[in-house]
């Protein structure tokens, strides 16, 4: 089988959400982050690597918290 690759397009500056970053922002129970369903959804319907396409301002914060949950 193919590997599959999804990209993410999530680098919007997401102004009809307010003022707080929309891909971090806490929705799950345990603190999950919107991006951690996404990567969770992706891994569930077979895709092999999730790639990120995000702002530059949301780098590093992105980066940190996506290799603290890598598996």
């Amino acid at each position: 089988m193919a590997k599959m690759t999804l990209i993410v397009l999530a680098a919007g500056m997401g102004t009809r959400f307010g003022t707080r970053i929309k891909q971090l922002e806490k929705l799950g129970p345990s603190g999950e982050l919107l991006i951690d369903y996404s990567v969770h959804d992706a891994v569930k319907a077979g895709f092999d690597r999730v790639v990120f396409i995000i702002r530059h301002d949301i780098e590093a914060v992105s980066y940190t918290h996506l290799r603290a949950h890598e598996t």
